[in-house]
Parts: structure tokens; C-alpha cells; sequence
């Protein structure tokens, strides 16, 4: 119960930026000293910031500072991946693309689809030029350390549509923990959006297998392909092939 409730406080933080004590208080029926210790481990945790008579949402989390030393990295891998997974829409597909740097490259390999939906700016941006498909914007609020928009609007926009193939992106991924991500509005977007596509397809790079972070969105049996670089360790592969992922590999040679 205790994990669930400060899980929600975060939830809030993010939404509203502030709450008091009193106010957490009252919305989940207990003590204004069981709140102040939940806010206590938020704090140590990095994912809250107290401030007298309540607490604030912090404005450059550890993991946003991340996501921006990371940005230049592993280029090479995101592009061929990019290319790979875009080669496997086919003509009148509609897909769904996740805001992310490899979801990018996928966008900006497309050759044919017809209809794409995505939370992510820079995607609307790359492909807001082209007359040979339609191109989706879901509503929200901008997350500025990724350019997603994500929040209840945006889940509410993402859940009257249906697609062919979801390309999605994840901070972390693990055997046991499954795909993760830092924030908790970003990770229920990620939700909604796994109950949208026929076909599930998670984009990323070697180099976030063995990693979690803070809220895991879902396990291994919600996907049907990872495709990565190679170099995915073969024992993280057959494991992945057991839990009935199909593991594609974009080789660094591939043109």
C-alpha cells in the first residue's frame, strides 16, 4: 500500500509541481506523518524535493541528465536499428511511434506507411513534411529533458486509436524487471500505449539491457520483438528467444 501511494504522490508532483502535506494528506485518507515520511523516501530517492509544509517536484531529475549525456551516444547502432525496424512497415500500415532517439531514427527511415501516430515532437517534426502519410500529434504536456508529451491527455488521446505496430522505447531493460523508464508519466503513456497495437516492437540499443530504472511498464511477455545491435550478449538473446521475444539483430556492417 505504502510503495503504491508514493507512487501516485509522484504522479502528482509531476502533474501539479506542488503539493502540501495536508493536501496528500486528506486525498489519500491517512496521517500528515505517514505522508511526510513517504515524501522522505521520494527525497532520498531523487524522485521528490521537500520544501516546508509539503514538497515540489524536482526540475532536473538525475535521470533527464542522463537522457542528455546519452543523446550523442551509440549513433551508429540507433541509426541501423532505425533503419531495420522501418523496413518492416508495410504499405497502408498505420504505426505508433514512442517518443525516444531510436524511435527518431526509425521515423526518419520510414519508406511507406500510411498513417503514423506519436507523442513525440521531434517525430511530428521529421515527418511533418511528408504528403505520403498521415501524421498524428497527440495532445499533453511537454516533458522538455525528451520532447514527449505525456500526461492524462495524452493517454486519453492515445486510447481511441488502434494500430498495426507500435515501435517503443525504453531507459532501461532487464531480464527480471522487464522495460523501465525514469518517469512515471512517461511510463503510464508507455502503458496505454501497449494496449493499442497488434504488434509490439521494442527499439533499443545493447547498451540499456542489464539496466533499471525507477518504474517498470512492462514485462517481457507484453513483447513481441526487441530489435538491438550486436552487441547483445547471446546468453541475453536465447533467454529473451525463451520468453517468446524475437530478437533481430541490425548487424554494424548492414547498409
Amino acid at each position: 500500500m505504502g510503495e503504491a501511494r508514493r507512487e501516485e504522490i509522484c504522479f502528482l508532483l509531476q502533474e501539479h509541481g506542488h503539493l502540501t502535506v495536508l493536501e496528500l494528506a486528506q486525498r489519500f485518507g491517512v496521517s500528515e506523518m505517514t505522508i511526510r515520511r513517504d515524501l522522505q523516501v521520494l527525497s532520498a530517492m531523487g524522485l521528490a524535493q521537500r520544501k516546508h509544509g509539503g514538497a515540489l517536484y524536482p526540475q532536473t531529475p538525475l535521470a533527464d541528465a542522463v537522457f542528455f549525456s546519452r543523446l550523442g551516444e551509440a549513433e551508429r547502432e540507433k541509426t541501423l536499428i532505425g533503419r531495420m525496424a522501418a523496413d518492416l512497415v508495410k504499405e497502408d500500415e498505420s504505426i505508433l511511434l514512442d517518443a525516444g532517439t531510436t524511435t527518431l531514427a526509425v521515423a526518419k527511415a520510414l519508406k511507406r506507411c500510411s498513417m503514423v501516430l506519436t507523442n513525440s515532437l521531434p517525430i511530428a517534426a521529421a515527418l511533418g513534411d511528408r504528403k505520403d502519410m498521415t501524421v498524428i500529434l497527440t495532445g499533453g504536456e511537454v516533458r522538455n529533458a525528451t520532447s514527449a508529451l505525456v500526461g492524462p491527455i495524452t493517454t486519453q488521446c492515445l486510447s481511441g486509436f488502434n494500430v498495426d505496430k507500435l515501435f517503443l522505447a525504453a531507459t532501461g531493460l532487464d531480464l527480471a524487471r522487464g522495460l523501465s523508464t525514469a518517469n512515471l508519466l512517461e511510463s503510464s503513456v508507455k502503458r496505454t500505449m501497449l494496449r493499442m497495437a497488434k504488434m509490439v516492437i521494442v527499439v533499443a540499443h545493447s547498451e540499456k539491457m542489464g539496466q533499471v530504472y525507477y518504474h517498470s511498464f512492462a514485462q517481457w511477455d507484453k513483447i513481441d520483438m526487441l530489435i538491438t545491435d550486436s552487441r547483445l550478449p547471446a546468453t541475453t538473446r536465447l533467454a529473451l528467444t525463451e520468453r517468446g521475444v524475437k530478437v533481430t539483430i541490425a548487424e554494424l556492417g548492414q547498409q
